[in-house]
């Protein structure tokens, strides 16, 4: 990367900063907006859908553009019913698994999540093809709730940037994106940026009077790390016109392939991997097959807000339970694992949690088989 260049975009955004944060303009929502999702961000929320609305109320327009709205797309699944909910709840956990800042693997788990909430989407015949996610839109998720470990990302304005800057790394786009390569640009940023103290005085005195203006105190200490300012240093300087020349992005070339008897190879181990993953598929489902879920009616159960309760229904996964304080409906064995209702008799607890761990098992299993089918595409 050419610091020099960097340089000027740096003297630029500071040079017209104040306008940047005029009432008309107000970049500094940037920071307002990750720090409403931070206070309302909460994975174990008795109402997953209502929770992730709330968070993301001043973030919307980050994630979500003119053509394409995967926010609603959430909102959408959380709303159909609780099963639909809990696994997109559980598409959550699974992008925010640890991964020791693997950002290959985080990629990855990026990748697994945009499939696996597209085909919920499919699944449950949601029409609309703007409520689908995208690998941005996973970024900005991740960007919101762990932004000292992850940066926001819109392509128009990277691409600008990178060439602009001259950063010699392959970002890409697509099939060819690379999540490690852009963060690593964003790094160089944050680097030099870090080393400006007229700049980080500048915005913490914004910061300071956003904080006075929207009555949220944690806004100042939402960006410890420089990584929203990075970004807003991206953004603008393509929407405000920083750049002394007019930016033409080159095409992308087209990408060189690997040698073909190193890419059989990988090829040929990754089949292999995935032949194992569809049997320990299959040997789990014959499990589950043969060892059904029972007859639930009539059970007695126990749920720590409603007291004592009796399963008077049931459908698939999902029973009724009867309470002096009404009927609530919940899906097993979700509801026993995760210790929302207790079963009186032993022998059907245990039943319940072994069916669960198969069910995870599968689950497991079959984010596996995603993964190794995305490696096979990416080797095409």
């Amino acid at each position: 990367m050419n610091r020099d260049l960097l340089q000027k975009t740096i003297d630029s955004y500071m040079e017209k900063f104040e306008v940047q944060n005029s009432p008309e303009h107000r970049e500094i929502y940037k920071w307002t907006a990750v720090s409403n999702f931070q206070k309302y961000w909460d994975i174990d929320a008795s109402d997953f859908g209502r929770m992730f609305k709330r968070a993301l109320s001043e973030s919307e327009d980050l994630v979500d553009d003119d053509l394409t709205k995967p926010s609603a797309g959430i909102g959408y699944l959380c709303s159909k019913d609780e099963e639909t909910e809990e696994k997109v709840r559980d598409a959550f956990r699974d992008l925010l698994e640890p991964d020791q800042s693997d950002y290959r693997k985080r990629q990855k788990k990026c990748e697994v999540f945009v499939d696996s909430v597209n085909r919920m989407l499919q699944e449950a015949g949601d029409d609309e093809w703007n409520h689908r996610q995208s690998m941005r839109a996973a970024i900005m998720y991740l960007s919101f709730i762990e932004p000292d470990d992850n940066f926001m990302y819109r392509e128009a304005e990277e691409k600008a940037f990178a060439h602009y800057v001259k950063y010699t790394g392959k970002i890409g786009s697509g099939k060819s994106f690379s999540l490690k390569s852009y963060y690593a640009m964003c790094e160089e940023i944050v680097s030099l940026i870090s080393e400006n103290e007229d700049l980080l005085t500048m915005v913490q005195n914004e910061l300071e009077r956003e904080a006075d203006r929207t009555e949220d105190s944690a806004v100042t200490d939402i960006d410890g790390e420089n990584h929203i300012l990075a970004f807003d240093l991206i953004y603008c300087t393509q929407n405000y016109g920083f750049y002394d020349e007019q930016i033409v992005v080159p095409r992308k070339s087209n990408r060189s392939a690997l040698q073909n008897e190193e890419r059989e190879r990988q090829l040929s181990v990754l089949r292999k991997k995935k032949e194992a993953v569809e049997a320990g598929i299959r040997s789990a489902e014959e499990k589950i097959g043969s060892n059904p879920l029972r007859d639930l009616n009539g059970c007695t159960v126990r749920h720590a807000k409603f007291g004592n309760g009796t399963i008077t229904g049931q459908k698939d996964k999902r029973i009724t339970v009867s309470f002096v304080s009404g009927e609530k409906k919940f899906v097993v064995p979700d509801a026993v694992i995760r210790g929302f209702l207790e079963v009186d008799d032993a022998g059907l607890a245990d039943a319940l949690k072994e069916y669960g761990a198969i069910e995870e098992e599968i689950g497991r299993l079959k984010r596996d088989l995603r993964i190794i089918g995305i490696e096979i595409a990416e080797l095409g």
